[in-house]
C-alpha cells in the first residue's frame, strides 16, 4: 500500500483544509494510506478528530507559527523516522509550505503540490517560490485561472501542471434535509450569501443591490452566514437595513441553503468558489462573479448566472430576472445539480488526484 504524507504550515481553516480532509477520505477509501503533518498553532487542529478517522497517523509540529522555520526541522525529523511514498504539500497561499519543500527536497521524496490560491509575490518571496517550484514534480491547481497564474507569473511549464478541481460529497446537499429555522418574519424569497466577511468577498455590493430591490420586492430577505474581519464594518452599515440577517457562524450549511432561494456570492477575487457546487447541489440557483475558479463552475445562463465583480447593478439586474423568471430558474437548478453530479464529486477528485500521484509513482 502506498504512503502518503499530507502538509500544511496554514494557521487557518476554511475551504483548503477542508478539501484536505475530503481528499484524505476518499484516498482511504481506494487503498491509499494518508497521514497528516501540520504546525500545533493551526486551527486545523478542530478536525484533529476527523483526520484521525482516515489517516494513518497525524504529526502536529512543535511549531509556533507559519513562519517558524522549525517547521524545516521537525518536518525533516518525521521525513527521517517514516517511510513514505510521497509527499504532498497544500499551499493556502503561494508563498507558503516553503520550508517543507526544503525538507522533503533534502530527504529525497517525490514532491506534489496543491495551489490552492496562488497570486505574484515580489522580490526575495518570489524568487523564494520559483526555486521551491524546481523541486515538485507535479502542480496540481484547482481551476483554470491558477493554471494559467502559475504559468504566467512563475514559468511553471504546462506540462508539470494538472488540473484538478474540487468536489463534494453531494449527498450531503441533496434533499434529505429539513430546512433551517431562520429569522425572516414573511415568506418573502431569501437570498442568502455564505462567505467569510472579507473585504474581497464583495458583500457590500450585495447589500447595496439589496436595498434597491427592496423598493420593489419589500418582503425579500437577505441571509448573511459567516464571520470576518469586516463583519463590524457592514454590520454598522446595513443592520438598520430591513430584512438584512446576519447569522455569523453556521455548522447548518446543507440547512440553511435548503431553505434559500437564491444564492449570490459576489466576489472580488475567488480561488475556486467551492459554496457554489454546494448550493448547486441543494437545488438553489446562483449568482456569482466571472472571476477565478468560479467560471470553471458555473456556465452563464445554462448552470447560473455569472456577474462582473464589484457591480451592484449587475447582481441587482440577475436577481431581478429570475425572480421574474421562475420556469426558467427551475430548468437552471436542475442543469446546475446534473453538472455537479458529473463534474465535481469528490470521487471524481480523488480519482484524479491518484492518476497524478501514479505518473509520479
Amino acid at each position: 500500500m502506498k504512503h502518503v504524507l499530507f502538509y500544511t504550515d496554514t494557521p487557518n481553516l476554511g475551504g483548503a483544509e477542508k478539501h484536505m480532509l475530503l481528499l484524505a477520505k476518499y484516498l482511504s477509501q481506494k487503498g491509499i494510506s494518508v497521514s497528516l503533518a501540520y504546525g500545533r498553532y493551526s486551527k486545523i487542529a478542530k478536525l484533529h478528530d476527523e483526520f484521525a478517522k482516515y489517516c494513518k497517523q497525524i504529526f502536529v509540529l512543535n511549531t509556533l507559527h507559519k513562519h517558524d522555520p522549525r517547521h524545516y526541522s521537525e518536518l525533516k525529523k518525521v521525513l527521517s523516522k517514516h517511510k513514505f511514498d510521497l509527499i504532498h504539500l497544500h499551499l493556502w497561499n503561494p508563498g507558503s509550505c516553503r520550508y517543507a519543500f526544503f525538507a522533503a527536497s533534502a530527504s529525497k521524496i517525490p514532491i506534489i503540490t496543491t495551489e490552492h490560491d496562488p497570486f505574484e509575490l515580489w522580490g526575495m518571496k518570489k524568487l523564494i517560490k520559483k526555486k521551491c517550484l524546481t523541486k515538485t514534480e507535479r502542480t496540481i491547481v484547482i481551476s483554470m485561472d491558477n493554471l494559467w497564474l502559475l504559468g504566467a507569473i512563475y514559468g511553471v511549464p504546462k506540462k508539470e501542471l494538472e488540473l484538478v478541481h474540487n468536489g463534494i460529497e453531494i449527498d450531503k446537499f441533496l434533499d434529505n434535509h429539513d430546512k433551517a429555522e431562520l429569522p425572516v418574519q414573511n415568506s418573502g424569497p431569501v437570498i442568502t450569501c455564505i462567505a467569510e466577511l472579507h473585504h474581497r468577498k464583495g458583500h457590500r455590493y450585495l447589500l447595496n443591490a439589496f436595498k434597491k430591490l427592496q423598493a420593489h420586492v419589500p418582503q425579500l430577505h437577505l441571509v448573511l452566514v459567516g464571520t470576518g474581519p469586516a463583519e463590524k464594518e457592514l454590520k454598522d452599515q446595513y443592520s438598520q437595513v430591513p430584512n438584512v440577517h446576519f447569522l455569523g457562524w453556521r455548522e447548518d450549511i446543507p440547512q440553511i441553503l435548503k431553505a434559500s432561494d437564491i444564492f449570490v456570492l459576489p466576489s472580488l477575487k475567488e480561488a475556486f468558489g467551492q459554496v457554489i457546487l454546494e448550493a448547486m447541489a441543494s437545488g438553489v440557483i446562483t449568482v456569482a462573479t466571472n472571476n477565478g475558479g468560479i467560471v470553471d463552475i458555473i456556465k452563464d445562463g445554462v448552470t447560473g448566472h455569472l456577474v462582473s465583480p464589484a457591480s451592484s447593478q449587475a447582481i441587482y439586474d440577475r436577481i431581478t430576472t429570475i425572480l421574474n423568471n421562475p420556469d426558467q430558474k427551475r430548468d437552471i437548478e436542475k442543469a446546475a445539480l446534473a453538472s455537479v453530479k458529473t463534474n465535481f464529486t469528490a470521487e471524481k477528485m480523488a480519482d484524479k488526484t491518484l492518476a497524478v500521484y501514479e505518473k509520479v509513482w
